[in-house]
């Protein structure tokens, strides 16, 4: 299927570019790599396959002493770019705070559809549950902080997995509303319908955890992305109570935030 021509909308697309708005992001994206391969150095993780395929892996980086929570970290790149080794680099702080950190990986497209990826988040999710009983949040940021939405609107019942108990979820400048994108772009690689992208849009779907969804995005970001929180929020009130502007952090810093967030939630 190609992409029809007159959904390409130069403004849409330059609003959800964040590493052509943020100056130095292909330098912040290598100092991600270098940062995370010292922590890797420092805290070997174990990788755990919640999956058959080649990238349904965990890394898990265990605190000293015992867990007081589990938080499952999934990365962003528009679902087409980057794997877990990269995203190491969050977990010190969380690891000093207690907290068990499982970075995700997942299949990247235009080899799979979105669909599969939120399916592999899923199954990710239900198998850190099981694995580790006890409080588990699901954070993510930009690609994964949608998925961490999709997964709190998760019919666990309907997708063959136990009930999964959140205690609680976090999206940094996530997407929850990809109608947008079907005019940037990303539709080449995404191909999402109409139907699919509403279909896969946490802000028409409903939460089915109680608990809380933490809504946060850099204050620094596009007007869209702030849009997108916005949208969230609106959908799920009493779950997402509200938009979090993170002062002075664009799209690429957002993440730095994690810990503070996950604190609230353990509250």
């Amino acid at each position: 299927m190609t992409q029809p021509q007159n959904l390409f909308d130069t403004a849409t697309n330059d609003e959800y570019m964040p590493s052509r708005r943020v100056p130095d992001a292909d330098a912040i994206v290598a100092a991600w790599v270098r940062k995370s391969a010292a922590v890797r150095e420092t805290f070997p993780p174990v990788q755990l396959a919640y999956g058959t395929g080649e990238h349904e892996r965990l890394d898990v980086f265990e605190p000293e002493g015992e867990a007081r929570a589990t938080l499952m970290f999934i990365h962003g790149g528009y679902w087409q770019a980057f794997y877990k080794e990269t995203f190491s680099y969050l977990a010190p702080p969380l690891l000093e705070a207690g907290i068990r950190v499982a970075v995700m990986s997942y299949d990247l497209t235009p080899a799979v559809t979105l669909a599969q990826i939120t399916a592999q988040a899923r199954q990710a999710t239900a198998f850190l549950a099981t694995q580790f009983p006890g409080p588990l949040i699901v954070a993510g940021h930009s690609a994964g902080g949608h998925l961490a939405a999709m997964i709190h609107s998760t019919d666990w019942a309907a997708e063959g997995f136990p009930d999964v108990k959140l205690t609680g979820g976090i999206g940094i400048s996530g997407l929850y509303d990809l109608g947008p994108l079907r005019r940037t772009e990303l539709q080449p690689v995404l191909q999402l319908s109409e139907i699919e992208a509403r279909a896969l849009s946490p802000a028409f779907l409903h939460p089915t955890s109680a608990s809380p969804f933490l809504v946060a995005v850099g204050a620094d970001e596009s007007d869209s992305f702030v849009w997108q929180s916005r949208q969230l929020a609106d959908a799920w009130p009493g779950v997402a109570s509200g938009v979090r502007l993170l002062l002075g952090r664009h799209h690429f810093d957002a993440p730095e935030d994690l810990l503070a967030l996950a604190l609230e939630l353990l509250k």
